[in-house]
Formats: C-alpha cells, sequence, structure tokens
C-alpha cells in the first residue's frame, strides 16, 4: 500500500520516512502546501519513523516526528500547532479532499 503525507500548513515541507528493515530504502518527500504527496508501493515493510522539516518566511522549522516500534499505517499528515511549531501525525481516517485543500487563518493563543 502506497505512503501518503498531507501537508495541512501553508508552508513547504520536505522529510523522510524511516522503514524498520535495511531492506527497505527510505523514502524522502517534498510537499507543496496544502497538497499530499504519495509514495511508490513500500510493501510489507513497517514505518518507524515520519519526520519532516517546515520552511516559513520566520525561518525553517523540524517538526516533532511521527515514531513508532514498526507500523503498518500509511496516512500521515504535517500540522500546525501553534505559531512555529509542527508535528507529523497518523490519521486515522482519510479527510474528504476539499476540506484538505482549504486555507485557514490560524490564531494562536501562547500558553501559559
Amino acid at each position: 500500500m502506497p505512503l501518503e503525507i498531507i501537508n495541512s500548513t501553508d508552508y513547504i515541507i520536505t522529510g523522510e520516512i524511516s522503514y524498520m528493515t535495511v531492506f527497505c530504502s527510505n523514502h524522502y518527500f517534498f510537499v507543496k502546501p496544502h497538497t499530499i504527496w504519495n509514495s511508490e508501493k513500500r510493501g510489507i515493510c513497517p514505518v518507524i519513523e515520519v519526520s519532516a522539516t517546515v520552511r516559513t518566511p520566520r525561518g525553517t522549522f523540524v517538526a516533532k516526528p511521527f515514531v513508532s516500534i514498526g507500523t503498518s499505517h500509511s496516512l500521515f499528515e504535517v500540522i500546525q500547532t501553534r505559531e512555529n511549531v509542527f508535528k507529523v501525525v497518523r490519521m486515522r481516517h482519510a479527510k474528504n479532499e476539499s476540506a484538505v485543500l482549504k486555507t485557514y487563518n490560524h490564531t494562536f493563543l501562547e500558553q501559559i
């Protein structure tokens, strides 16, 4: 099953998908804002990490990666949680494509 990386941010992201076994080559991805990247088929290779870097006008930020002991899950999303704070999450269900591609104005609240 191919992998999908959904970029739900307003910025370009790059990243890497790492697998549990040396018999599976890592995938590298580049995703424009509010678009989806699809991999080639990965066979039975369990994913152990999905990492991403987000390029913004204020600089480049490393997203908190998704880390696992090995998952067959194939749908991941890069989201913005606060200003200049991003993370990679595993999606439980596919979203409606029109909802994924919408742009939202985010208001970020400082955490006390």
